[in-house]
């Protein structure tokens, strides 16, 4: 047989064995069905649950499938395209626990599925307020369904890095940043936590103020707070407060009806200088108008020589000497910072509230003030703090009773307040 002859024999022989191969053997590959995804992530983005695996190679497209804690797989979507391998559930509702697994397939058929990935779903954390004054920054925001913590982180500045502030439980939804500097741009980020999964995170930033506080001004004593007044009838105020056993200095927010004008039936900043306890000596100095149901920053220094600076918004708004506290200073005997909110007669309501509250005692900024003692003089009068304490916010509150006819803030002082004291 000539060569020519021996290749054409060779050529019939193979397409006579590839013609006999059974259809399924000679497009094995192409009919093959897809093999099962790898699923690489389950977490919680802005607008649902985010569901990711590894590509397969074949698939035209996938089914992802879910199924809560006690039920079993349904799908709940068909993601087209081989190399998709993302898809977001924003149906998911929030508190619930699922369980997720995903198919592959093309015109072969469908994959099996491997064990899901669970986790719940926790929706991000809207912040509702960020606030700041000098030295401190509070934020709040809403509660999430199914957390069981939340997660504060903070950044300094435009070009810093996120670190963990603080963790709080799932009953509380404010924080305030108290190390915080004056003139600073502050960030932060709230997750909600229900171990081992976590939110997205809700972000905000501010700027802290600049201004007068008790870290930078020069005084022996000081006491500052955002102090808010509201209240009904003649009169009623919010004060802070410096005492001694025979003086005292306070600044506050007061409403009175027997105002002189023009403060009369108004909202106004007032010194009030106790000279001496004991004769009852004692002058009134306004530093201007103010507002109920505001929230002002308040300030009340006392400075070697009986010398008081008061402050409004950091600001420094008016000033007064009291003799006899510059000979308390002198003798080195007690002053005692205090927070008060009174009512005028019978009657009348006061709610005083205090927050951020900040002291300096013999030129030293105390970190964690204390409260000593807490004084309700007033028939009628409450306040939500207790001696022991260190609270974030403290209302003195209620409706004055128990004075005579003739009685009044004036004439029985000792007998109209609420007071909490500082050591």
């Amino acid at each position: 047989m000539s060569k020519m002859k021996k290749i054409w024999k060779a050529i019939l022989l193979c397409l006579v064995l590839f013609i006999a191969l059974p259809a399924g053997s000679r497009t094995a590959e192409a009919a093959s069905k897809p093999s099962k995804p790898t699923l690489s992530k389950a977490a919680n983005v802005t607008d649902g649950v985010q569901i990711t695996w590894k590509q397969v190679s074949g698939a035209t497209g996938y089914y992802v499938l879910r199924k809560t804690t006690s039920g079993s797989y349904k799908r709940i979507a068909s993601v087209s395209g081989g190399d998709t391998v993302t898809y977001i559930d924003t149906k998911a509702k929030a508190g619930k626990t699922y369980q997720y697994t995903v198919r592959a397939y093309n015109d072969s058929g469908t994959s099996g599925y491997r064990a899901g990935l669970t986790i719940t779903r926790l929706t991000t954390p809207v912040i509702t307020g960020i606030s700041s004054t000098c030295n401190s920054v509070t934020l709040s925001w809403t509660a999430v369904s199914g957390a069981a913590s939340y997660k504060i982180y903070r950044k300094v500045g435009t070009g810093g890095s996120w670190s963990l502030y603080k963790k709080v439980k799932s009953t509380v939804t404010s924080c305030t940043d108290s190390s915080a500097e004056p003139g600073t741009r502050y960030a932060y980020k709230v997750i909600a936590c229900k171990s081992p999964y976590k939110s997205a995170g809700a972000t905000k930033a501010c700027k802290t103020r600049t201004g007068s506080t008790v870290e930078n001004v020069d005084a022996l004593y000081a006491i500052e707070a955002d102090v808010k007044l509201t209240g009904s009838g003649t009169g009623y105020h919010a004060k802070l407060v410096a005492a001694t056993a025979t003086c005292a200095i306070s600044f506050g927010i007061q409403f009175d009806n027997h105002a002189v004008a023009p403060y009369t039936g108004k909202a106004a900043f007032l010194i009030e200088n106790v000279v001496t306890t004991s004769t009852g000596g004692q002058y009134y100095s306004r530093t201007g108008l103010s507002s109920v149901n505001q929230t002002y920053h308040l300030m009340l220094t006392v400075s070697e020589g009986g010398v008081c600076d008061v402050y409004v918004n950091y600001e420094k708004v008016g000033s007064t000497t009291n003799a006899s506290l510059a000979k308390v200073i002198k003798n080195g005997q007690p002053i005692y910072l205090r927070v008060e909110g009174s009512a005028r007669v019978n009657g009348d309501s006061v709610n005083a509230t205090f927050s951020n509250i900040r002291i300096k005692e013999k030129g030293s900024v105390v970190e964690t003030p204390v409260i000593s003692i807490v004084y309700l003089t007033g028939e009628g009068i409450t306040s939500t703090a207790s001696a022991g304490e260190s609270p974030d916010k403290i209302v003195v509150s209620g409706t004055l009773s128990g004075l005579a006819d003739n009685q009044d803030w004036d004439s029985a002082a000792d007998i109209v307040s609420g007071i909490i004291q500082y050591y």
